[in-house]
């Protein structure tokens, strides 16, 4: 007999394996999957003002193990070391549950999809300032198309001298987005800014929108600036963590 799951552990029955279990119509099972999946949430991917989560399957597939679509959504959604995502979407399609085994044996896909406004990433940058003896600084990030316009300003001289920059960010590779300081483009500055502080604002947006947080790896295969808001899309790879979370549910010698 499989012992007792505690909240952490129902992310991974409640989208798979609690779905074959329950009696009932198809929405009373779908239903308390889904309540199980919201509540360990928190814990299982990050704290947010609100976590929904809905299963579409008919009664006799979900109890055949064959799901059609589960998904996740969130909003405001704080990642560990991250900036806030305003909203975050994971779609997965065509799971099949050897129900027998407690294991996933295919997912047909996973969609992951995040949101970044303009007001997260100027929270972000003045909650991680730059070391106290830095004499330039970022007051201000604006969203364009295609383009990150950032205002701030550089003291010498006794003097706060202000200076623009624009920043066009680009996927290094399905891992991360790359903002590479050689390509930041300074506007109507009289004196230049350093090299050390280029660097700084780089590594600074490079962390806050790195996904590795998340219980499984993702591939970015999209991301946009666009006017007011960062999306970043791409694809999921659930299968081994998913698998690996539910063999310590159901040790081998417990099946």
């Amino acid at each position: 007999m499989p012992r007792r799951l505690n909240n952490s552990q129902w992310i991974i029955v409640g989208c798979v394996t609690a779905l074959c279990l329950m009696p009932g119509c198809s929405r009373t099972i779908n239903r308390s999957a889904e309540r199980r999946i919201r509540d360990t949430l928190p814990e299982y991917i990050g704290q947010a003002s609100d976590w929904k989560a809905h299963v579409d399957n008919p009664a006799g597939r979900t109890l055949r193990g064959h799901l059609k679509t589960v998904t996740i959504d969130g909003t405001q959604v704080h990642l560990k070391q991250t900036i806030v995502c305003d909203t975050l979407h994971i779609e997965m399609k065509d799971v099949d549950v050897d129900t027998g085994g407690h294991r996933l044996k295919s997912v047909g896909s996973t969609l992951f999809a995040a949101t970044i406004s303009e007001k997260s990433l100027n929270d972000y940058v003045r909650d991680t300032p730059p070391p106290p003896d830095e004499p330039v600084h970022v007051k201000k990030i604006v969203l364009r198309a295609g383009v990150m316009h950032v205002e701030g300003t550089r003291w010498i001289l006794g003097k706060a001298w202000p200076y623009t920059m624009n920043v066009e960010p680009r996927i290094a590779n399905s891992k991360k987005v790359e903002f590479d300081p050689d390509k930041m483009t300074a506007i109507g500055v009289t004196l230049p800014i350093p090299a050390s502080a280029l660097r700084w604002f780089a590594r600074r947006m490079s962390e806050g929108l790195e996904m590795s947080t998340l219980p499984f790896p993702v591939e970015l295969r999209t991301f946009l600036v666009t006017p007011g808001r960062l999306m970043l899309i791409g694809t999921a790879d659930v299968m081994q963590s998913l698998n690996q979370q539910m063999s310590t549910v159901w040790p081998k010698d417990k099946r």
